[in-house]
């Protein structure tokens, strides 16, 4: 007989057998959503029950806590399971401490189930901060501290008027700043502003006025109840010295629109200063030979003083005046003496021997007759040999010598011939241009008309 006829009973058995398990464990397995203090995760499980999950899951379960569906609900497929545990909360109100625990994130409702009254116009506060009563903490918040400070009526007078003003404010000067009533150092609060505030309180302002006063240091505002200049000044800690002076004077009443200028005033004697001039004189030397000087004397600067009185008024000055005025030191003159002793010299030029009497460096340029004509200004025909120059130092006819153009006589001045310039004259024939500094030499024998000194 056939092995698997022998066993097919068997054989089969154990076939149902796998399909059925296999059936079971694919029907219990269930995938549900699990929300724990608002952080949702996705789980494949067997549980039963929602208490089986929790358990399985490790997830902790105390009697305040909040969840939905219940413990011994059964799990469905693509249930939604939702934990918000309770946490520590703890209540400060009416001077009492009230500690407990619960799942509720929102004020109101903890306040509720803590059983305390909230009255209109109560403040309630967390860690120091003002919050709504319907403001809503995160659910995994650890714990919740509140504060609840209750709402206090009392009287206030202003101005001859009186009004009933309710607030949470912890003193008196706090509640009216939250009101809009600011207080200013010199106003009279009765009682004072750090007064704590209770039920039944009568509490009256005197308003200072407002006095601007103007200093060279900016503008001090100040609040005071002075009628005087004076005591205003004085209530600023801005009291006049010395010279200072008030607009209006400090026995005047202070203005209606309250303003006052204070003018600090303080005075400086001064000496100044002021240099006399020393004149430069010349003076001839017959033993120092030509273009040659010396200093005989020098020249010092005499000093004018003056004593000077100076006000200042808030820094600025406002006056001077010259008290006294005295020649400390007269000036003294300089004086420079010039040689006068013309000596001959003999060199060589361009080949040539020269004897000359001055030797003076000039700026050389050149013209020729089609730029000014042919006539000099001093009736010579303008052709080589004839030279402008400033006749103030080289006077007409003076016999000259230029390296590289040869003897000259000085024949012709010009506008912009100035100085040490020597202006080379040319006929349009030969002409050559010049841009150079040269040393001209003055030819034996010296006019009679010699000019000692060359600026």
């Amino acid at each position: 007989m056939p092995f698997w006829r022998k066993y097919r009973i068997l054989l089969i058995s154990l076939g149902l057998l796998v399909v059925v398990s296999l059936a079971l464990a694919f029907g219990l397995r269930k995938t549900v959503t699990l929300s724990v203090d608002g952080k949702e995760r996705t789980i494949s499980t067997y549980a039963f029950t929602v208490g089986d999950l929790l358990h399985k899951e490790g997830i902790p379960l105390s009697p305040s806590d909040r969840l939905s569906p219940p413990v011994k609900a059964w799990l469905g497929r693509k249930a939604t399971i939702n934990l918000v545990h309770a946490i520590p909360v703890q209540i400060q109100a009416d001077s009492v401490i009230t500690s407990l625990y619960s799942p509720e994130r929102t004020p109101a409702l903890i306040l509720k189930q803590a059983e305390i009254q909230v009255n209109p116009n109560d403040r309630l506060l967390s860690d120091g901060k003002v919050i709504r009563f319907d403001q809503v903490f995160p659910l995994d918040t650890a714990a919740i501290s509140l504060q609840l400070v209750r709402a206090v009526s009392f009287t206030f007078g202003e101005d001859g008027k009186t009004t009933v003003i309710t607030s949470t404010a912890p003193t008196l000067g706090a509640a009216l700043w939250e009101e809009g009533y600011p207080l200013f150092a010199n106003d009279r609060l009765d009682p004072g502003p750090d007064t704590p505030l209770t039920p039944g309180l009568a509490a009256t302002l005197t308003h200072s006025r407002m006095v601007t006063i103007r200093t060279q240091s900016g503008n001090v505002s100040i609040r005071t109840a002075a009628g005087m200049v004076g005591e205003a000044l004085q209530a600023a800690h801005l009291s006049l010295q010395g010279l200072d002076y008030s607009q209006p004077a400090p026995d005047k009443p202070i203005p209606a629109e309250g303003l006052i200028r204070l003018v600090r005033v303080t005075e400086q004697v001064l000496i100044e200063q002021t240099p006399i001039p020393f004149e430069t004189k010349f003076q001839p030397i017959s033993d120092l030979e030509l273009d040659s000087q010396s200093v005989v004397q020098a020249g010092e600067r005499g000093v004018t003083d003056q004593r000077v009185r100076v006000r200042y008024e808030d820094g600025v000055e406002a006056s001077r005046k010259v008290e006294d005025e005295w020649v400390a030191r007269e000036p003294m003159d300089r004086i420079i003496g010039y040689g006068t002793s013309v000596v001959m010299l003999t060199t060589t030029v361009d080949g040539v021997t020269i004897q000359y009497w001055r030797a003076l460096s000039m700026y050389a340029t050149s013209y020729h007759p089609s730029e000014v004509g042919d006539i000099t200004a001093s009736g010579m025909r303008l052709q080589k040999g004839v030279v402008a120059v400033d006749t103030s130092i080289v006077p007409f006819y003076t016999q000259l010598y230029v390296p590289g153009y040869g003897q000259a006589v000085a024949g012709d001045r010009g506008g912009g011939v100035i100085g040490r310039w020597i202006d080379l004259g040319y006929s349009d024939s030969d002409y050559v241009p010049w841009h150079s500094w040269v040393t001209v030499y003055f030819l034996w024998p010296p006019p009679d008309n010699i000019v000692w000194i060359i600026p």
